[in-house]
């Protein structure tokens, strides 16, 4: 091996060292003060999307239910209790007209990605020194995209396209409807905002996870369910998301005091 090519092979080292530092970094949790001020950003909408999987695809069908659940009380409470609970301060802010056109680009379609967009943390930098937040939790939507195998593949039988969260139904070979499943594509993504910038520090994915639906009651046409039913899932989805707030905490830490160090 001559010179050059042993100084490219320790530049090749070093590189992948300093990849495995940063991973290794980003791996450690958040460290923030006691009562630092959380900024919560939703992209979402509280729109239930139904798919049903019949034995024959050309009995399956996609429907998406409007309801007027309030996004206060289905996302953001849930997730500004979890942070009052962990010490800290929530502070709603209203995403503003970049984060929401770019949406889809910035995180929808990108959700497996190891960080976010150049545009996407200037922004939310400017947003964070606005707000005078020490973090940032992001609600947003993801796709079906390389769905997760989980509880007998259930996510692999909906479409790639789908988004947001819902539940699955699906015939057994009787024909007659299983206990559906809760499925949740959101992401909670948690920015860490330093002297640098903006960065996700860490995405948590709801959609390895799925919960069933016990109390579901059969209607006689499956492609219209009762407004009835459909309320009962405002209070489960909402257990889905507090779930998934603890699991992003987990990866948050309340820093030392002056006094304590």
């Amino acid at each position: 091996m001559d010179v050059r090519q042993a100084t490219g092979f320790l530049a090749v080292c070093l590189s992948m060292a300093l990849a495995v530092a940063a991973q290794a970094q980003d791996a450690r949790k958040l460290s923030l003060p006691p009562g630092a001020r959380i900024g919560v950003i939703d992209l979402m909408s509280t729109d239930v999307t139904h798919f049903h999987a019949a034995r024959t695809t050309a009995n399956s069908f996609m429907r998406t239910y409007k309801v007027e659940w309030p996004l206060a009380t289905q996302l953001e409470q849930p997730l500004a209790e979890r942070i009052r609970a962990a010490g800290y301060q929530p502070v709603p802010i209203d995403p503003g007209d970049l984060l929401r056109r770019n949406r889809q680009d910035w995180f929808v379609t990108t959700t497996r990605a190891p960080k976010l967009a150049k545009a996407c943390t200037d922004e939310l930098a400017r947003i964070a020194a606005a707000e005078q937040v020490a973090a940032i939790v992001i609600v947003a939507p993801g796709t079906n995209a390389s769905p997760e195998a989980v509880q007998g593949n259930r996510l692999r039988q909906i479409p790639a396209y789908v988004q947001g969260w819902g539940f699955s139904t699906v015939e057994d070979s009787a024909g007659e409807a299983a206990k559906p499943m809760i499925f949740n594509l959101l992401q909670l993504i948690l920015v860490d905002i330093t002297p640098e910038g903006a960065r996700m520090r860490h995405r948590e994915w709801g959609g390895r996870y799925l919960y069933e639906w016990s109390t579901f009651v059969p209607p006689p046409d499956m492609r219209t369910l009762p407004d009835t039913e459909i309320q009962k899932l405002q209070p489960l989805l909402v257990d889905v998301l507090s779930r998934q707030a603890n699991r992003l905490f987990e990866r948050i830490e309340s820093a030392p005091t002056q006094a304590a160090q």
